[in-house]
């Protein structure tokens, strides 16, 4: 199926179908996000990523395995790593694997994510926001509707608000149960997004996307933070940026330490906090502090180069 930058009608195979049709019978999705997302534009804040694309397939398929195809030869960790991050199953099609060095990173996030499998099998999105995309209006032909989609997704994304995506036609209030906070793009979109008490913050720069998951079992909610901050090829002749001509073009730029301060999920307390990333064979220890009562916690992710993962360890807080 092919999706692009969410080019509603004529580049979503799809998008026509009744919710009770969309994914019936189906297991596994593969999306293609074409050549929307292999270049980069970071002074303009085009990240050349597929976070909101994956979000939407993710909320539209109930979790279900999906993965996202951007024929991307070159930012190979930024591509797996984002998948990851978002419920999909990273992909490795487009990589020149035969190239030493881009086969030693897709070893080396591959072996990353069987070694921490607890992180991403079964895994629940943790979100305290629903952004609801317009699918009823699509299919009536308003397309003017996913325009502001798109640029709600992205503002929301550059704020580190931590947000699911759910078609309008299937969204259900109880379904979500942190949920406290939904955006339709019937409406303005006011940013800081204000509620009764203070959503999850992260003091991070826009080349960071930030999102949230729970473990199987709930025993943890992990912070996955993805890196796209890099020194970009030259434009190509005609000026415009270039996918590059492979890893040796990835650079990526490592991102400085990020202040987080997060809800805890209700009814848990955090006894331990540490970070992980493909680039280290062990987890650093995270120096963390309760306020608020004990419903916040503060403290800071250590700087990373691409990929990061915080695993906040929960507890109930009735547990002996």
């Amino acid at each position: 199926n092919h999706l692009g930058n969410f080019t509603q009608i004529s580049g979503d195979e799809r998008c026509a179908l009744p919710s009770q049709l969309w994914g019936r019978d189906e297991d596994y999705l593969w999306y293609s996000a074409g050549g929307s997302a292999n270049t980069t534009d970071l002074k303009n804040n085009r990240l050349g990523d597929v976070t909101l694309q994956a979000r939407y397939i993710r909320g539209a398929f109930d979790d279900k395995p999906f993965t996202i195809g951007k024929y991307e030869n070159t930012r190979i960790r930024s591509a797996i790593a984002e998948l990851a991050a978002n419920g999909g199953a990273p992909m490795g099609f487009y990589t020149r694997y035969q190239v030493p060095e881009a086969r030693r990173e897709i070893i080396r996030y591959y072996r990353f994510l069987e070694q921490h499998k607890a992180v991403y099998h079964a895994n629940r999105s943790h979100a305290e926001v629903v952004l609801l995309f317009p699918r009823s209006r699509i299919h009536v032909g308003d397309i003017k509707a996913v325009d502001t989609f798109r640029e709600y997704g992205q503002r929301l994304l550059k704020q580190h608000v931590l947000f699911d995506v759910v078609p309008d036609d299937l969204w259900h209030p109880e379904s979500k149960t942190d949920t406290r906070l939904v955006v339709d793009t019937n409406g303005p979109l006011q940013l800081p997004l204000q509620h009764s008490e203070p959503l999850s913050r992260f003091d991070a720069p826009t080349t960071v996307r930030i999102s949230a998951t729970r473990s199987q079992h709930a025993t943890t909610l992990d912070i996955h933070c993805v890196n796209y901050n890099r020194r970009e090829p030259m434009p190509d002749r005609n000026g415009r940026p270039s996918p590059g001509r492979g890893i040796q073009d990835e650079q990526p730029l490592p991102a400085a330490p990020i202040q987080a301060d997060i809800v805890i999920p209700q009814g848990h307390r955090v006894t331990r906090v540490e970070m992980i990333t493909p680039e280290s064979a062990t987890s650093q220890v995270v120096a963390w502090k309760v306020n608020d009562g004990g419903r916040r916690i503060r403290f800071q992710i250590p700087e990373f180069l691409v990929y990061a993962v915080t695993r906040l360890h929960l507890q109930p807080v009735d547990a002996n």
